[in-house]
């Protein structure tokens, strides 16, 4: 029996698909830097007036949303801040799991049952911040938010 648990375990850890990411220059959609994304991820842009929302997204494990707008507040960390004291004040938030001087990863609990990672990091280009989150849609594990944070560097 024990042998064929592991035989089990070792068949659907071998049955994990390996993610490909390759550099998308995301300036065709009006964005002044590159990014890390799956192999023909999809995306999309859509303007709502002082604020842009473009979405990176292949499948369900990687979906990046990118808010773009005026900055407001001219220093990373700053806004960094900002993002953080919003996030604490949330009633979801659970602990944050990392921290650095332009981004950080925390973790939340939307039901009861759930556990779910997201992160936040911050990039200002001349008079344009850019936040950069996991979407919206979907519940994203540590590994895959840490893939999605680590590709918006």
């Amino acid at each position: 029996m024990k042998y064929a648990l592991l035989a089990l375990l070792i068949l659907l850890g071998g049955c994990r698909k390996e993610v490909h990411f390759i550099k998308i220059d995301l300036t065709s959609h009006g964005l002044p830097f590159s990014i890390l994304a799956p192999d023909s991820a999809v995306i999309m842009r859509k303007d709502y007036g002082i604020i842009n929302d473009i979405t990176v997204r292949k499948g369900d494990g990687f979906n990046i949303q990118i808010f773009e707008s005026e900055v407001t507040i001219p220093d990373v960390e700053k806004a960094k801040l900002m993002q953080l004291a919003s996030i604490w004040q949330d009633k979801y938030f659970l602990e944050l799991v990392r921290e650095d001087t332009d981004g950080f990863i925390f973790k939340k609990q939307p039901d009861s049952i759930s556990v779910d990672f997201d992160f936040r990091r911050i990039k200002i280009v001349g008079n344009k911040e850019y936040v950069f989150q996991a979407g919206v849609v979907g519940s994203f594990t540590l590994e895959e938010v840490t893939q999605m944070y680590n590709a918006v560097r």
